[in-house]
């Protein structure tokens, strides 16, 4: 039997690496011939890496599968469709870790529902409409699109974290279990090696799994449901083509609204291209166009080579010199609300924006928001 996974797992699906070949085969693919191209270093900047998420996403709007269609029969007919075992276990075993037990799964009728730990069953009579799922390579699996995981998780997540959710799926990193040696003392005081299984994000997607005009489709499309309405708000604030945790958490602190504990401030287009003197070009973390502003993460300021700190201020210099006014954020800024709120005021001032205080939430309440923003958008959530 078919399996129908959504919500929270098929997005855990797709904010990790093990299933995005079910989008590209190939990994990087040529998206006129097909033909697998060079490996690019991400991120690819925009307005190309745009481009190829937005003509990879709305391909997949407009396919519909043979399972959908028995699936609106077994509403109908109330004939069960139990999920497969052996598919969820082929789930759990490529997701190595990401995808978490149970899985959420949908059925048809009550009929359908399996008994089993490995699963959580929601009858939902909703037929599948074209682009809510697509097929993985494990045999008779069916994991909801990018767009519809969002669309299924607009009620259960606040909409900071929706955005997030959304900027993570729209952008080129990714998550994965690594193992990482430490230093630990022993009960006799020795110190000794132990080895720690930690999730860490990576960039090396060379095409997000989706863009912010797939969402914006998707929820419009839905638009007269609470979930479509929820959806189109979280979209307006979410960024695409980050290519760290840390640069999403970042812009949407300073974009989202201040009734939310966000700062307010115009979003940004995130490791944007800009051309340089000498004819090159060179990749902006944050920018804003209009005022030809941008803003750098420098996540190891303190920590990094001679070298890489040699490169990055040299890079600066470039793009200063092609008249960006440029702003540098360090992890100090995303560990302490104080410093993020001179550096918000500087950015408003440097944008146009005359900069005022009232309206902002409490001090408290924006470092509850930077906490949030600083875990995963589903982190806890099953």
């Amino acid at each position: 039997m078919t399996t129908y996974v959504k919500g929270v797992s098929a997005a855990e699906c797709w904010t990790c690496r093990h299933f995005y070949k079910s989008l590209l085969p190939d990994g990087a693919v040529d998206l006129d011939t097909g033909a697998p191209s060079p490996r690019r270093s991400v991120p690819l900047g925009n307005p190309e890496l745009e481009e190829r998420a937005r003509e990879l996403a709305f391909e997949r709007l407009f396919v519909i599968y043979d399972e959908a269609v028995d699936y609106e029969v077994a509403v109908g007919d109330g004939a069960a469709k139990k999920p497969s075992r052996g598919s969820i276990r082929a789930l759990a075993d490529r997701g190595c870790g990401m995808v978490s037990m149970p899985v959420s799964v949908m059925v048809p009728n009550k009929a359908s529902r399996l008994n089993s730990p490995l699963v959580a069953c929601s009858v939902i009579t909703s037929t599948p409409g074209a682009g809510a799922f697509m097929r993985s390579a494990e045999c008779g699996l069916l994991i909801a699109s990018p767009e519809w995981c969002v669309l299924q998780l607009a009620l259960d997540l606040p909409m900071p974290q929706l955005a997030e959710l959304i900027s993570e799926l729209c952008s080129t990193y990714y998550y994965e279990l690594t193992e990482r040696a430490e230093l630990v003392r022993g009960e006799d005081g020795t110190a000794q090696a132990e080895v720690r299984v930690q999730e860490a994000a990576l960039s090396h997607r060379p095409v997000p799994v989706s863009c912010l005009a797939a969402m914006e489709e998707v929820a419009h499309g839905h638009g007269s449901s609470q979930a479509g309405r929820q959806m189109a708000r979280a979209v307006r604030y979410a960024v695409e083509g980050a290519a760290s945790p840390m640069e999403t958490a970042l812009a949407l602190m300073l974009s989202l609204p201040r009734n939310v504990g966000g700062y307010g401030l115009p979003k940004p287009r995130m490791n944007w291209v800009i051309d340089v003197e000498g004819g090159r070009f060179r990749v902006v973390d944050a920018y804003w166009p209009d005022a030809g502003v941008g803003l750098e993460y420098d996540s190891d300021a303190h920590h990094a080579e001679k070298d890489k700190i040699r490169a990055d201020s040299l890079r600066r210099n470039e793009v200063q010199a092609g008249d960006v006014r440029l702003f540098t954020a360090t992890a100090l800024h995303l560990s302490s609300i104080e410093a993020l709120d001179d550096l918000a005021a500087q950015l408003s001032r440097a944008l146009g924006r005359p900069w005022r205080t009232a309206g902002l939430k409490p001090s408290a309440q924006r470092k509850a928001l930077l906490r949030t923003l600083k875990r995963r958008s589903i982190e806890g959530l099953v």
